[in-house]
This record gives structure tokens, sequence and C-alpha cells, in this order.
């Protein structure tokens, strides 16, 4: 277990389902998707995904195949959250607010550890 932490730390990505530069409200509901990947604490590549005309259940698959470690975002049905979550992918459910802003947060090692990774929700 104390591998996986030490690799987290040192490669993490993250996807953010986005409306406009904020977190969408629900997941499959947006037509664009943020990709963040961080080393240590600090975002080293950045891209926006256009997933417009795709299906949530896509959009979960494509997430896995890109080796997403988190995904961060508003509503989830419990169907795509346990399909995601089965497959090694941390959920945090019910967020709002600046999607950036978010992860940030979540990259600072200090919130990391009072969260945890595995919950579902974070207060903003």
């Amino acid at each position: 277990m104390p591998s996986n932490t030490s690799q987290e730390k040192v490669r993490m990505k993250i996807a953010v389902p986005l409306f406009k530069e904020r977190v969408a409200p629900y997941f499959g509901a947006s037509s664009k998707i943020l990709l963040v990947e961080l080393q240590g604490d600090a975002i080293a590549h950045e891209a926006t995904w256009e997933v417009a005309g795709e299906g949530a259940m896509e959009i979960a698959r494509r997430l896995v195949d890109l080796g997403v470690n988190q995904l961060i975002c508003g509503g989830i049905q419990h169907r795509y959250k346990n399909w995601l979550v089965g497959r090694g992918v941390t959920v945090v459910e019910n967020q709002r607010g600046p999607a950036r802003e978010l992860i940030q947060n979540l990259s600072h090692p200090i919130v990391r550890e009072e969260k945890g990774l595995r919950k579902t929700s974070l207060t903003s």
C-alpha cells in the first residue's frame, strides 16, 4: 500500500466534466471534460476533451482507458459510479464551483490526507 501512496504523489490523472469553467452538475450531461495530470502537487499537463454526443458509459470507458485516477463531478448515476470505482477510479461527487480551484484544493497533500481520496464528497 505505501508504494501506491508514493506513486499517487508522483502522478495522478483527474477528470472533471465542465459547464463553462465550473464543475458540470451531472456526469454524462457535459460536452467537455477537463483532463489534468498532476505530478506531485503541481499540474503537469492539462487538456479539454470534447465529448459532445457521447453517452455516459462511453465517457466512463474512455476515462478508464486514459488511466484517469479520479473523477470530480456534480451528480452521477450509481451504475456509472460503481462501474468506475470497480475499475479503480475514485469518484468525488456532489462537487460544485470552479473546476481548477477544486483540483488545486485536492492536489494539496494535507487536504487529500484529511478528506481521503476514497471519500465521495468534499466540503468546498
